[in-house]
């Protein structure tokens, strides 16, 4: 027992001690210190522009800093941070987090630079497709490659793509009209990189020799280049069309006069909630939403890109469905490569591409770690296995042994790890059937094996090797203990409380207090009779409301009210209305219904206290204030904090 309370002085005393060897502390809470660094990181990240180093301004963030740190102690005395759904909660950031960090950055920047430049253009362009129908199996593949190999043969004699894409292509979309895609930019979508490639690199007129793609093998022709249309924001006003032709003219006829009236004045949007016939968008002004090539049908797009300026309009343009007015709300234009990388580099992520910046960082790993294969080891290991291993039915062989196959960092992988692995993955064994080679097939998943390994390994040393990345996992950490502990000790506290609560408030009553009000109510007559409404309207301005219904409408089918109180500090609610009893406003006419309705002041209310169930929100947040500041208060008694002001005073710079 005493060497154990021994061990653990020594292991705090030298971890403080060596903290304190590296840099500076600045201030300490029982002795447990935090380094300058954390705090100018914070210090900066939270003030933003406003970390002017002033010595007010750092007094005043260290002041909150050190109430946070009081906190999170407080939270590790009360155990929280070996809750397991805490535990998995931060499991479940430190995830999100390392998706960024288990990359080679150079070559991520290095995609999205290129994706960048290649959203620059739009391509158009056509294809022949010899299908592998979904097929992975070797022999599959081949006869389709042999194919597509035949059909890139004759194109080359013919010269003719769009002939021999019509003989040929296996696209039955497209095959028709000579295999013509429309337009694209990148990023074509996942699967599909190396066709992107290709066409990136061809003139106007050139085709690709046959690419591997997830759909089949792909002959690619540039058609044409334009500069990048991007993406446009745009309404509009749709007219349909019916089968019948004279009806068609109609709807011409009827997107003709509506353009007029909007070139006359006429707000688009009301015109399109009145008469468009895109239920979807008409209610919202027609707004569709930010449209990108490829989406709608040409003669829509083409229009649409074509309308010069934010806030024009297109002349009606024609569609399979209808007639169109539309009009252009914004414009996506390029913008500087720094602010566009990060939506790119999002996108990379989410693609095979992706692969690429890992398998790089993979290779930097292993230089790095000192990764070694044992291909005698591996050979032995082939030899000890039968053809059963490329089946789902192999059973692997019992006491392998433990030689190592592989070496990383100081860890090595040995024969019976690797086998593990290769029982749990049999779709990978299976895929090298064909082959029958197990040297090879041991050899290639060895490879895959070892890259987990090697991303195990990075991911475990992130906080050794990012700065940035200790610092923000140390925020996720200390931010979930905070919320726990300030919901247990405050919070929940604060709502649960009702004998702290109502004391609370008869102490600090005074602080809750209605302001000088008026009861309105806002009445509705709802009758075309303009007679009958007057009448109605000066009784209620001589009587009141209920006067009016008893005599006017006794089974309360046409006049109704709303009451509402409204404080004389709200001015906004009482705008047109006088703090007067018996003021009224003016009949006013609701065109959309034929209906009338006004404002009267029934009442005024003086000042007076709130009940504890009007002023319940306000007075719950005063007490949880309350509930913190007796915590801090406690905290700070609990644990002796040491501020060093020699460190403070160097961060001062004005």
């Amino acid at each position: 027992m005493l060497r154990g309370i021994l061990a653990l002085l020594i292991l705090n005393f030298t971890t403080e001690y060596l903290i304190s060897q590296v840099e500076p502390v600045i201030f300490s809470i029982d002795g447990k210190p935090v380094g300058v660094s954390e705090f100018e990181y914070i210090y900066n990240k939270n003030n933003g522009k406003e970390a002017n180093y002033s010595k007010a301004s750092l007094d005043e963030y260290l002041n909150l800093y050190i109430k946070f740190k009081l906190k999170v102690q407080a939270a590790k005395d009360m155990k929280l941070d070996t809750i397991p759904a805490l535990i998995k909660e931060l499991d479940g950031y430190r995830q999100q987090l390392t998706t960024n960090y288990l990359n080679d950055k150079e070559v991520v920047d290095k995609l999205a630079r290129e994706v960048y430049e290649r959203q620059k253009v739009d391509l158009k362009i056509s294809h022949i497709l010899i299908s592998t129908n979904n097929s992975n199996i070797p022999s599959d593949t081949l006869t389709a490659y042999n194919k597509a190999m035949e059909v890139y043969k004759n194109l080359q004699a013919t010269k003719d793509f769009q002939a021999t894409a019509k003989k040929y292509s296996e696209d039955k979309n497209t095959a028709q009209q000579g295999g013509a895609l429309g337009w694209f930019t990148a990023m074509l979508p996942d699967g599909f990189y190396n066709l992107e490639n290709a066409i990136y690199s061809l003139k106007v007129g050139e085709y690709t020799l046959p690419i591997r793609t997830r759909i089949g093998y792909q002959i690619v022709q540039l058609n044409s280049m334009r500069n990048a249309r991007r993406k446009m924001e745009v309404a509009h006003i749709l007219i349909r069309k019916s089968l019948k032709g004279k009806i068609d003219e109609i709807a011409r006829m009827r997107a003709d006069s509506l353009y007029n009236a909007i070139k006359s004045g006429s707000s688009f949007e009301e015109l399109a909630r009145l008469f468009s016939n895109d239920n979807t968008t008409n209610m919202t002004g027609g707004n569709i939403g930010y449209i990108s090539i490829g989406q709608l049908e040409s003669n829509f797009e083409d229009a649409a890109f074509s309308i010069p300026a934010d806030g024009e309009i297109s002349k009606p343009i024609e569609t399979n469905i209808g007639w169109h007015i539309i009009k252009r709300l914004k414009k996506e234009e390029e913008i500087p490569y720094e602010r566009a990388k990060r939506k790119i580099q999002s996108d990379i992520n989410r693609d095979s591409r992706f692969k690429q910046a890992q398998s790089s960082l993979i290779e930097k790993i292993k230089m790095e770690a000192g990764y070694k294969e044992n291909q005698l080891a591996l050979d032995r290991m082939a030899m000890k296995l039968d053809s059963t291993y490329f089946t789902y039915k192999w059973i692997a062989p019992e006491n392998i042994g433990t030689e190592p196959v592989a070496t990383l960092a100081k860890s090595s992988i040995n024969a019976q790890e690797f086998l593990d692995y290769l029982k749990s993955n049999p779709r990978q064994r299976v895929q090298g059937a064909e082959d029958k080679n197990i040297k090879l097939s041991l050899k290639n998943l060895l490879g895959d094996f070892v890259s987990q390994k090697c991303l195990q390994y990075e991911e475990n040393r992130l906080e050794d090797k990012y700065p940035d990345f200790k610092a923000l996992m140390r925020e996720y950490r200390e931010g979930i203990l905070l919320f726990e502990a300030t919901k247990n000790v405050v919070w929940d506290r604060a709502s649960d409380d009702t004998v702290g609560l109502k004391l609370f408030y008869k102490k600090n009553k005074m602080n809750y207090i209605w302001d000088d009000r008026i009861v309105v109510h806002t009445i509705n007559i709802d009758t075309s009779n303009e007679k009958l409404v007057n009448k109605i309207y000066k009784t209620i301005q001589k009587k009141g409301i209920n006067k009016a219904i008893d005599k006017y409408d006794s089974k309360k089918q046409f006049i109704s009210y709303q009451k509402n109180t409204i404080e004389k500090k709200n001015e906004e609610a009482y705008t047109g209305l006088k703090f007067e009893k018996g003021f009224t406003t003016a009949l006013s006419k609701d065109p959309a219904t034929n209906s009338f309705y006004f404002k009267r002041v029934e009442d005024l209310l003086p000042k007076t206290n709130k009940t504890i169930d009007e002023a319940r929100g306000f007075i719950i947040a005063d007490y949880q204030e309350y509930l913190e500041s007796i915590w801090i208060n406690d905290l700070k008694n609990k644990y002796k904090v040491e501020i060093n002001q020699e460190t403070l005073s160097k961060l001062v710079k004005k």
